[in-house]
């Protein structure tokens, strides 16, 4: 379904080649916006599969938190099924990582295999945390204790103490992925 939709639009996209002479080539990107949609007075309304109005949905081209049931391999295989040939600038896929799951050499390994998988079947764009939820939860508590903490917000690192509590929740409530 994704595809077919992802399809239509760059086909779309393609017969407008430009406007008072600047390319408008096809791209896929909230690129920070999306907090902005979710609001009550945002563009985007409750949608039909049962996301509420002022839900964020998707970031970037990741899938919505909590619909990612089937682990990091299925996300990325996902999204590599589209022609990103049809997107100049691709389109960024992210993922939170348990810390547990990279521990070690075996974690080191199996997350090395996970990016060379991406980059196998032509993914390009990816951003990857590794960072354990409820520490990101102590975070938003005790800002005080992680003024370092790092994480990967529509194509940027930013200081997790530093995001208003907006931003905060939308980066907690991506799926906690687990090898």
């Amino acid at each position: 379904m994704v595809r077919r939709v992802f399809d239509d639009y760059t086909r779309l996209a393609a017969q407008t080649r430009g406007r008072e002479g600047v390319l408008r080539p096809a791209g896929i990107s909230t690129f920070g916006r999306e907090i902005e949609w979710a609001a009550p007075n945002g563009k985007r309304r409750a949608s039909p599969d049962g996301h509420k109005l002022g839900a964020v949905l998707a970031t970037n081209f990741s899938p919505s938190p909590g619909t990612d049931a089937k682990g990091p391999t299925a996300v990325l295989r996902s999204y590599c099924k589209m022609d990103f040939t049809r997107t100049p600038n691709c389109a960024t896929v992210e993922l939170k990582m348990h810390p547990d799951t990279v521990r070690g050499e075996a974690g080191v390994t199996a997350l090395a295999g996970l990016m060379r998988g991406f980059t196998d079947l032509g993914g390009m764009f990816l951003h990857i945390d590794v960072v354990d939820s409820e520490l990101l939860l102590d975070a938003q508590r005790h800002p005080e204790k992680y003024p370092n903490l790092a994480v990967r917000i529509a194509g940027w690192s930013a200081r997790f103490a530093t995001l208003n509590k907006d931003w905060q929740d939308m980066v907690i409530a991506r799926t906690q992925q687990r090898a």
